[in-house]
């Protein structure tokens, strides 16, 4: 019996051995490895976001060609391993980045080409919030009381009602299309590009109204409908947003935890042996009943096998 016993306890510990050793050598699954590498290679894109923002706030020129050149390098690397419907907006921030680096390359001030800094930014931000599944705290979201309050001043200077009104709305127009043109590829990632394409048309729509005003070929009562396409679009571009599913661009990870499940199977291996172990110590011969055995007689007694 005791000879049995000892085979059996031998196997737990041989299984529990090879288990251990299959946790610790386990290779992570294909998705996993993936989901990893691309994780990874988007955390080296937000980096490079950071520092060319930073230095185009600072007017450094080096820092955001350098940083501009790595973003560059890492996106074009992604626009060759994915193959998913993120492609266009990878590409989106790419071109960005080389308008950019074409603008500093030619010399020009940093008041040129820190407004692609500021929508590579903010791209890469909206790209990271739709990753984690929080795309309602995306930084361009923010725009919204900036191009409310763009809206408004361009009301008050058209109900001015004289020779310069449309003048001075045309001028803060100018303001408005900047604001709008630095949130166009964020909310693209953000899968909001037909509320933008609304949003630019109408300022678009709005731009040529203006300057039909300014040559008196409007209607006074035209004149006061010029900014409710805008009003709308703009509505509809920042309004709802957390119903809308939004794309997963860099998965935080997957596959199945091959280390947590042979760890667990190795511990109940390990605890099974050693309480067959403890009870075959108390009792290796008989079969009692429940109570206290010590002052019972065995219902069964074994043979001792010698």
């Amino acid at each position: 019996m005791r000879k049995r016993w000892l085979v059996a306890c031998m196997l737990c510990i041989v299984l529990t051995a090879l288990l251990i050793g299959a946790a610790a050598t386990a290779a992570p699954t294909e998705l996993t490895a993936s989901s990893n590498s691309k994780s990874t290679s988007w955390q080296r894109v937000q980096r490079s976001a950071d520092a060319i923002y930073e230095a185009a706030t600072e007017g450094n020129r080096q820092t955001a060609y350098f940083a501009g050149q790595q973003l560059s390098s890492q996106l074009q690397e992604l626009l060759t391993a994915d193959s998913s419907n993120t492609v266009n907006q990878w590409r989106g921030i790419y071109q960005e980045s080389k308008l950019m680096l074409g603008n500093i390359e030619q010399g020009k001030s940093a008041v040129l080409w820190r407004p692609q800094a500021i929508r590579i930014k903010l791209a890469v931000d909206a790209a990271g919030a739709a990753a984690v599944g929080v795309p309602s705290n995306a930084m361009w979201l923010q725009y919204d009381p900036i191009i409310k309050e763009d809206i408004a001043r361009i009301k008050q200077a058209i109900n001015m009602r004289n020779a310069q009104a449309y003048a001075s709305a045309g001028a803060m127009l100018h303001t408005l299309q900047e604001h709008v043109d630095r949130i166009a590829i964020a909310a693209t990632i953000a899968n909001k590009t037909a509320e933008m394409n609304a949003l630019q048309n109408s300022v678009t729509y709005m731009s040529r109204l203006l300057e039909a005003g300014e040559r008196g070929s409007i209607a006074t009562q035209l004149s006061q409908q010029v900014l409710a396409p805008v009003e709308a679009a703009s509505a509809a571009l920042f309004g709802s947003n957390h119903e809308r599913e939004q794309p997963v661009i860099a998965p935080i990870g997957g596959g199945v935890p091959h280390r947590w499940i042979f760890g667990i199977s190795s511990l109940i291996s390990s605890l099974l042996a050693y309480v067959s172990w403890r009870k075959y110590k108390h009792s290796p011969y008989a079969i009692l009943k429940k109570g206290d055995a010590s002052n019972q007689q065995p219902l069964y007694l074994k043979r001792k096998i010698k």
